[in-house]
């Protein structure tokens, strides 16, 4: 089947935050005294750093700090302000991870998990190997949302039933951050249909506040949002019916079996791998 063309929203936000970062560069060359504009400065850059990590997650990339040194950055942006095809950007993604790094990320999640989880990483790295791509993504897919709740349940032992882990994730987010290092709320409650929870979850980060002590955690935090964003994405079934998937692996799809085995990929594993990984690193800081 084809893949959809990517939501534009957060592309939009970047072209503009193009736009007017070049304006207000021109503005900033012509004043004699930066110092006078180095809180305008750094809110810009931090927010345009926003909108290329949402970007990223758009197509369902949260890359981990150790490997993006390997990768083009820049040139995959360039592809994606081009319309180059997904697939094309994900194969060329994908061909930077060699097995001995998929089997870093699985190693290092192993760690984070409990005994009883880690047969099935360790699984879902056995059948990655064998090319069985779809089996090993619907394992993974099942490990995301079972860190999500057991984080969850960790500091809400007698919880009312949370029925979607998106829920959980924002709110151990939310318990964990909000307020401390936002001033805004994340989007744990609002529903995917018309951007609301996309555009949420972009005004949540515009909130954040300065705090050098929470840098390393919000490397992570962002891009890792941003693609849980997608991954949790609302479906659309009418599109099986127009031989169309979701412009990134998507977790209803494959919980409801609606993917064909084929349609599947090594791009789309190492997406869960790096999701999976970033999840179990930002968890293992609470």
């Amino acid at each position: 089947m084809t893949k959809k063309q990517m939501n534009s929203l957060f592309l939009n936000y970047l072209l503009q935050s193009d736009i007017e970062i070049e304006a207000k560069v021109e503005k900033w060359e012509k004043e004699s005294n930066l110092r006078e504009n180095i809180d305008e400065i750094s809110e810009t850059v931090d927010e345009h750093l926003m909108f290329m990590m949402a970007c990223w997650g758009e197509i369902g990339w949260c890359l981990p700090k150790w490997k993006k040194s390997d990768i083009k950055l820049g040139r995959v942006l360039a592809d994606i302000k081009n319309n180059i095809s997904i697939d094309v950007i994900d194969e060329g993604l994908s061909d930077c991870f060699t097995e001995r790094d998929v089997d870093s990320l699985s190693v290092f999640i192993q760690r984070h998990l409990p005994d009883s989880e880690k047969k099935k990483i360790d699984l879902a790295f056995e059948l990655y190997l064998k090319h069985e791509y779809f089996a090993s993504a619907v394992l993974l897919a099942g490990l995301i949302d079972s860190v999500s709740i057991n984080q969850f349940m960790k500091t809400n032992p007698t919880p009312a039933n949370v029925s979607q882990c998106w829920k959980c994730y924002g709110n151990v987010i939310q318990d964990n951050f909000g307020g401390t290092y936002f001033s805004g709320d994340f989007p744990a409650n609002k529903s995917a249909k018309d951007d609301k929870r996309a555009n949420g979850t972009i005004d949540f980060f515009k909130s954040i506040k300065n705090d050098p002590c929470f840098d390393h955690k919000k490397e992570i935090l962002i891009p890792l949002s941003f693609a849980l964003l997608k991954f949790f994405d609302d479906s659309d079934w009418k599109d099986k019916k127009n031989g169309m998937i979701p412009s990134s692996i998507n977790r209803h799809w494959l919980a409801h079996n609606m993917y064909d085995y084929d349609d599947i990929t090594r791009a789309d594993c190492i997406k869960l791998f790096c999701m999976l990984y970033q999840m179990v690193e930002l968890y293992s800081m609470l």
